[in-house]
């Protein structure tokens, strides 16, 4: 009879009396830093970025008499792909009606996502997806599992394309109603429609929604389509399948009840902060200053709509609004920021570290450590992103207030749009920090999400455990 061999990965041990320990461990080979998973997503939006920076410079593309260069074609490419919504100029009076449908066609491509854009595809030539394929797109929008993966996104396509839709032919309605010509009304409702549900915050109006700012039917459309978009075709959908919360999973449950939280409070501190304030809602008479206050709560997360001039916000109130910024939206959907779930996970950690428990349980359900380790990395390296880039910008703007830097900085990281001025300066220093900071908001999230959950060998060592001293 044979002896049985120990797998190559098992460790041999050997102790001689009264001496050292030897260890023998089999040489592992290093890991990627990055995933085959996520250079195919980095590598897909880079030629979408590519096409689309290329397009924006044709002579056709640009308004009669105005010509755009690689910079401002690169920003506003990004912009649009990266669904934040950062102008260098107006989109109305600089672009053609051939440049609007390349930002529409960009918008559309960020917000779907490059892999959900390939699924739509392959699935109307009637092909298949590989297992890695499939496997990123789990990971990305949430899938159960790996057999539900293309399901998923066919019914994530279906639910974009039905909710634009709809809000097209409302604010088709709106526009002409405000004398618009039909086919000029009809263009500008599809537009911020697809802009809204992607949370991208582009707009053809040339004030943004500052005309339409005493129209409840518009606002409350676009409102409705950000926050949808916001949420993720995921928990909407489980929860209409379900038709019971108690049934709906627990990252579900969070995302609506961090969303409505953050939306009802945002309302309220943005309504006390600026109901006096005649160049933003104190002009208008209370009952509207409520609704205005819940418009301007909505879009922060992570929209760059406003019907108000942003620059005109009191200071306390930008501050505010950088917190909803940073936050952000759901995961796998057209949100970008830290995401609601690592909030809410940070703050039940919280909560239970101050009460002396080991265990973080929300909902009569306890949360892995690993994964709040994991939203502790992505808060943490988004402070430190922060930081980095309000100092970079800080030295690149020439006399912007810090505030109003910092404002900016977090708005391109967490690719809302919303600007009190320093993008549409003419600093070209700024446009491409502004441009980095747009890409490392967009797919920085994307990219630690995807490495944290990719498969690695697990050491079967483990050190002797010490303490700290803290505060």
């Amino acid at each position: 009879m044979t002896t049985p061999q120990p797998p190559p990965e098992s460790r041999t041990i050997r102790r001689r009396r009264m001496g050292t320990t030897e260890i023998i461990v089999r040489e592992l080979r290093p890991s990627r830093a990055i995933g085959s998973g996520s250079l195919r997503s980095l590598s897909g939006f880079a030629i979408a970025l590519a096409v689309g920076t290329g397009l924006l410079m044709l002579p056709t593309a640009a308004a009669a008499g105005r010509t755009t260069t690689f910079i401002e074609a690169l920003f506003t490419a990004t912009s649009a792909l990266c669904v934040t919504g950062h102008v260098v100029f107006d989109t109305q009076a600089h672009f053609s009606g051939l440049g609007e449908v390349i930002i529409l066609l960009l918008i559309q491509v960020g917000g779907l996502g490059y892999m959900l854009g390939t699924t739509v595809i392959l699935w109307a030539m009637g092909r298949q997806m590989g297992m890695r394929d499939r496997e990123l797109l789990r990971l990305y929008y949430g899938a159960p599992s790996m057999t539900e993966t293309l399901s998923f996104a066919r019914t994530i396509a279906l639910y974009t394309f039905a909710f634009e839709g709809v809000g097209a032919l409302i604010l088709w309605g709106r526009f002409l109603a405000d004398g618009r010509p039909v086919g000029e009304a009809a263009w500008w409702g599809v537009f911020h429609s697809v802009s809204a549900f992607n949370n991208a915050g582009f707009s053809v109006t040339g004030n943004d929604m500052v005309p339409y700012q005493t129209d409840y039917v518009a606002l409350s459309t676009i409102a409705i389509l950000v926050i949808f978009g916001g949420l993720g075709a995921i928990p909407v959908l489980t929860l209409m399948r379900h038709r019971s919360w108690r049934r709906l999973p627990l990252d579900n449950k969070l995302i609506f009840m961090t969303t409505s939280a953050l939306i009802v409070g945002g309302t309220l501190v943005f309504g006390a902060l600026e109901w006096t304030n005649q160049a933003t809602i104190g002009a208008v008479d209370p009952g509207h200053r409520g609704f205005l206050a819940f418009f301007q709560a909505v879009m922060p997360r992570t929209a760059g709509f406003s019907a108000v001039p942003i620059d005109m916000l009191h200071d306390e109130t930008k501050f505010f609004t950088i917190a909803l910024m940073f936050i952000g939206g759901a995961a796998g959907s057209t949100a970008g920021g830290v995401k609601v779930g690592t909030f809410s996970l940070l703050l039940v950690a919280m909560l239970a570290t101050f009460r002396g428990r080991d265990e973080a349980i929300v909902l009569r359900r306890q949360i892995p450590d690993r994964v709040i380790r994991q939203a502790l990395v992505i808060a943490l390296g988004g402070i430190a992103v922060v930081f980095a880039f309000s100092m970079a910008l800080t030295i690149a703007s020439d006399g912007e207030t810090f505030i109003d830097v910092m404002f900016d900085t977090v708005s391109a990281l967490g690719t809302v749009g919303l600007s009190t001025g320093p993008t549409a300066r003419g600093n070209t220093g700024v446009e491409v920090l502004t441009i980095l900071a747009m890409l490392v908001g967009r797919f920085g999230p994307l990219v630690i999400v995807l490495e944290m959950n990719r498969q690695r060998r697990k050491s079967t060592y483990r050190a002797p455990e010490d303490s700290i001293r803290l505060g």
